[in-house]
């Protein structure tokens, strides 16, 4: 799944609830690899911030992550993300086409891992 925001975005409460929601309803809530670019983001309240760090609602049935940034500000958001704890992979890269390659090899070594346990 990839998903890209409209430029200025600014993620508070309300609008991390709803692209949880949207995201979820998206992959029919199942697990996941996701490639976020959160170039255009221009700020994440804490509380946002916070909710979205949670097992339990942001980081909800999410396999692998990899994340965009290509500005100061979205590097700052990418940095907080990738410190926080996870039960995925998660990688910080400045473009798409990188991100992109990553996330399909860490799907393939996932696959062939799930294929050998058979």
């Amino acid at each position: 799944m990839f998903i890209e925001f409209s430029a200025g975005l600014k993620v508070n409460l309300e609008v991390a609830k709803e692209l949880l929601a949207n995201r979820l309803q998206f992959t029919k809530n199942e697990k996941h690899y996701l490639v976020l670019d959160l170039s255009n983001v221009k700020e994440v309240s804490s509380e946002a911030k916070e909710f979205m760090q949670q097992p339990e609602s942001g980081l909800t049935n999410i396999l692998g992550s990899a994340l965009i940034a290509t500005n100061p500000v979205s590097a700052l958001i990418a940095n907080i993300f990738m410190k926080t704890k996870k039960d995925f992979q998660a990688r910080f890269f400045p473009d798409k086409e990188s991100a992109i390659d990553w996330i399909s090899e860490h799907q393939k070594m996932r696959n062939v891992h799930k294929n050998d346990s058979f």
